[in-house]
């Protein structure tokens, strides 16, 4: 695994993104459970694509990403 993958992978606070999930549900009236929270969280993976790609797009055009040479 490169180093950026790891460092990211130990970045990302798995205790928010399932806070927010839980809290969603909760907030839609929808019972806050392990299954329904990891239903959830899989149907946002195959959307983390476009949503990544979108958002370096979006950073590039206001130069706030460095491109590579």
């Amino acid at each position: 695994m490169s180093n950026a993958k790891v460092e990211l992978a130990q970045w990302i606070d798995c205790e928010l993104i399932a806070s927010v999930l839980l809290e969603e549900l909760e907030e839609n009236d929808i019972e806050p459970t392990l299954a329904n929270a990891q239903r959830v969280w899989l149907d946002s993976l195959e959307e983390i694509h476009h949503l990544a790609r979108s958002s370096i797009v979006g950073l590039v055009n206001r130069f706030e990403l460095a491109t590579v040479a």
